[in-house]
């Protein structure tokens, strides 16, 4: 049986990951409700727009309409964090936290992809008016966040590497 306290790390790695996942759809549902399809509106002008995207494909629209692809590999991140979790136990804060972000990333990617078969995309950061970033959605920036943790914990715990973090 689990010690009370990885059952505690455990919980604050999903509810971690159910908060991004509630904040992701939220934001992608308001969008979705307020703009067209390929509407924009100011945020902060000439710097940053939300704008109502459909992305087909993954991060910067890689791997264009290989829907299916993409959604086993988000339901294997999902599934291998939840395993890594049960199985290890950890309980260093970066690798709890960056659990939780990939876990809430994927899963709200996969949730669109389900029911959609697209994912909903709207924050479009410009530079002059002109896009100087792929649009993106929280889901998207908090897997950049959960491998963005992984690697700073293998900076600081370079002997960690060899048992393989994630």
């Amino acid at each position: 049986m689990p010690e009370k306290k990885s059952c505690y790390i455990a919980l604050t790695c999903y509810l971690l990951a159910l908060a991004i996942l509630l904040l992701d759809q939220f934001t992608k549902f308001a969008v979705a409700s307020t703009l067209e399809l390929g509407q924009s509106t100011v945020v902060i002008d000439q710097l940053f727009y939300l704008t109502h995207v459909r992305n087909l494909g993954a991060a910067f629209s890689l791997f264009w309409g290989n829907s299916g692809i993409l959604s086993i590999f988000s339901l294997a991140v999902v599934l291998g964090v939840i395993v890594y979790q049960w199985l290890k136990q950890p309980d260093d804060i970066l690798i709890v936290l960056s659990m939780g972000f990939l876990m809430g990333g994927a899963s709200g990617n996969l949730i669109d992809r389900f029911f959609f078969g697209f994912v909903r995309d709207m924050f479009d950061l410009r530079w002059a008016g002109n896009n100087i970033w792929p649009i993106f959605n929280v889901a998207d920036m908090a897997v950049l966040a959960g491998v963005g943790l992984i690697l700073l914990h293998s900076h600081f715990h370079p002997e960690e590497e060899k048992e393989a973090v994630i």
